[in-house]
């Protein structure tokens, strides 16, 4: 069984994070004015999501998804720790000195603990307060019903060997495991303890909706006794819209089919093409913590939404405040200030390689490329000045991950390539690969020019900007690059393993949860791990240890240094040069071992030391930088946690503010004094 929170680790305000016990609630004596004493200026937070009214659909399952905004319409599930992505849960105590009532707060959220049993099942406990806007029960029983909607849906009805692997044990236990091979077709797959906990207590995806609007879609897909049948449910299912009419507690049609949480949509009155507003619940309990009565948000995004920021008309938002990002100080008005920032523990960028590219084979090529490159300039060319952070370690994870589950001695034995450009060392390794410049243009020795394609996705304006300026750092070096922006549909199409991987490289985001996602063999073109897939097997997203190479041509069998930090190779080492001091790897076989049951934790620190090792010396991709990230809003009319503060660490979804919020944390204000920004 876990507890409810991880184990206290010492913070950066001098408390402890987690606890099971709950807050001391401190109020003032008969000297001291409370909250409710004195009138605060304002009752209302604002906020801005993108949708809008007229297409707001809580339904998860069209086409096109339209529920943006319901996470503020429901609870929170979990907390995960902005830095180390570390999740607690129902009875966390943050401190909260910026309250005139409360030196610390209790945070009340769906999941209130759980437990694992490798190597198949775990449990999820939910908090027994847990109530729809209606007052019926938000419990397991709800989330199963959502849940097997969701697993017909799929299109696993008549799928043979395929379980829904779900029930509700009791009112408030959710039960769940792994296929255990319990029927035809169907393989047993156990898996290790690591695995089992990140799946337990989530802290995001779609709320459950009501099972006034799942239990007849389940029992219709129950009963359906063909594949056209269930099919037709589907269609069904796909096409149902849940308006904010239908969730409406007042003036609605009065099905309550959803919503959730201490802030409660209580008539359509409150609903108009500008806002929606909801109100808080007294009886949810976080609401004793706030006094903040009411939640505006607004349909807005893009510019739109910058627009009512730079107005003084939000009152919250995420992101760091930089000269060169979306927000900047001169935009903003003095009362809209930045509260905190942190590096983004998920969030990153890397430069895909495609081994497939001669060029790109050759260990010492992959070195020269990434020592000519600014990487300081890439960073800040493509996500703007403070806006982002360059990796301090090569173990292919994001620092933050880095940083927790290596010691500090074997991150600093490490190699660490160059974040300036260094083009004396990058020359050097070219040389050692076999390569001369002619007329200031690298060759290799059959005389072909040395140059890669370069694609980045018009989508995302910094990978573009990112990859202007490697081929610009490249190309004055004599390494010939050929960039092209690509539509969005374009570009995923060009990395699927399916249509052949049509790249030599490409900007790429980077970061995970969890040290198995990095350490992981996956083909999926959405998110790469250190091995891709198999170039034989049916489906090609899985990699097989029986394969040559996995479908970006690495190879499977390398020789990992035994040392940390080793970086000798032979003159124009190929793909899987002959190495000393080495130990001959099957990598499949190592990422599959992190995730199989019965390692120790030394076992399990062993594995990952053999994929950093690896990564470090044979530099596959290049993860080159962490965002740095924040949460800003109105301090005017507002009161908010030192910067510092425990309560800015954490978030449910991408940014800490449906915490702040949700959890109480949010205090509005007595007076408008602030201090203007510097």
């Amino acid at each position: 069984m876990s507890t409810a929170t991880p184990t206290p680790t010492p913070s950066g305000d001098g408390g402890t994070d987690g606890g099971t016990d709950g807050g001391t609630e401190t109020s003032g004596g008969d000297d001291t004015d409370t909250t409710t004493d004195r009138e605060t200026v304002t009752d209302t937070i604002n906020y801005a999501v993108p949708n809008s009214a007229d297409v707001f659909n809580w339904n998860p399952w069209p086409p096109q998804d339209n529920t943006a905004g319901d996470l503020w319409m429901s609870e929170l599930h979990g907390l995960r720790n902005v830095h180390t992505t570390e999740n607690s849960y129902s009875g966390t105590t943050v401190p909260t000195p910026h309250k005139p009532d409360h030196d610390e707060i209790e945070i009340m959220t769906w999941i209130s603990d759980y437990e694992v049993e490798p190597p198949y099942d775990w449990r999820d406990h939910h908090d027994e307060r847990s109530t729809y806007w209606n007052g019926d029960p938000y419990d397991a029983e709800a989330r199963v019903k959502h849940n097997h909607v969701n697993f017909f849906q799929q299109g696993n009805k008549f799928s043979e060997g395929t379980t829904f692997n779900q029930e509700a044990e009791s009112q408030w236990t959710l039960h769940r495991w792994e296929d255990k091979g319990d029927v035809a077709e169907q393989e047993a797959n156990p898996v290790g303890r690591p695995i089992l906990e990140s799946n337990a207590g989530p802290v995001d995806g779609n709320p459950p909706i009501h099972p006034d609007f799942t239990e007849p879609y389940l029992e219709r897909y129950r009963d359906a006794g063909t594949e056209d049948e269930s099919n037709s449910i589907t269609d069904d299912l796909t096409s149902d819209r849940i308006s904010l009419d239908r969730m409406a507690l007042n003036g609605g049609t009065d099905e309550h089919l959803a919503g959730s949480g201490p802030y409660v949509l209580e008539s359509m009155d409150d609903v108009g093409s500008e806002k929606v507003v909801l109100h808080l619940d007294e009886e949810h309990p976080n609401a004793e913590y706030t006094n903040v009565d009411k939640l505006a948000l607004y349909w807005a995004e893009g510019d739109r939404a910058n627009t009512l920021m730079t107005e003084g008309v939000l009152d919250l938002s995420n992101g760091a405040i930089t000269p060169g990002g979306t927000m900047t100080r001169d935009a903003l008005p003095d009362h809209i200030q930045e509260f905190t920032r942190w590096l983004r523990a998920t969030g990153g960028d890397m430069w895909k390689l495609n081994w497939h590219n001669k060029h790109l084979q050759n260990l010492w090529v992959r070195r020269a490329l990434v020592e000519a490159i600014d990487w300081n300039a890439v960073s800040a060319n493509g996500w703007g000045e403070e806006g982002s952070q360059v990796l301090e370690h090569d173990t292919f994870m994001l620092d933050s991950q880095a940083e927790r589950h290596f010691s500090e001695d074997f991150l600093d034995n490490l190699h660490t390539y160059s974040r300036s450009s260094n083009k004396e060392r990058a020359t050097k390794y070219m040389q050692r690969a076999g390569y001369s410049k002619q007329g200031g243009q690298w060759i290799d020795r059959d005389g072909n020019a040395a140059e890669i394609d370069l694609i980045a996705t018009s989508n995302i304006p910094a990978h573009i900007q990112a990859g202007q300026t490697i081929k610009a750092n490249l190309s004055r070096w004599g390494f010939g690059v050929n960039l092209s922006s690509q539509a969005n549909s374009t570009w995923q199409s060009n990395l699927k393993p399916e249509g052949g991987l049509n790249y030599d490289s490409t900007v790429f985001w980077h970061g995970d949860p969890y040290i198995f996602q990095y350490y992981h063999d996956r083909g999926a073109w959405w998110d790469e791990a250190l091995v891709a897939g198999s170039p034989t097997a049916e489906s090609p997203y899985e990699a097989d240890p029986d394969d040559e190479v996995d479908t970006q041509n690495k190879p499977i069998v390398q020789q990992v240094p035994n040392e940390p930090g080793a970086f000798e190779a032979p003159e124009e080492a190929g793909r899987a040069p002959d190495l000393d001091d080495a130990t001959e790897v099957n990598l499949v076989e190592t990422v599959n071992a992190i995730r199989e049951p019965g390692s120790s934790e030394e076992e399990l620190q062993e594995l990952y030391r053999t994929c950093a090792k690896y990564y470090n010396f044979y530099v596959p991709h290049f993860p080159f930088h962490q965002y740095l990230t924040g949460s800003y809003g109105d301090v005017r009319d507002f009161d908010w946690p030192d910067p510092s503060g425990r309560a800015f660490d954490y978030e449910r979804s991408f940014g800490i503010e449906d915490v702040l919020v949700l959890g109480g944390i949010a205090q509005a204000s007595t007076d408008t004094d602030f201090e203007p920004p510097q």
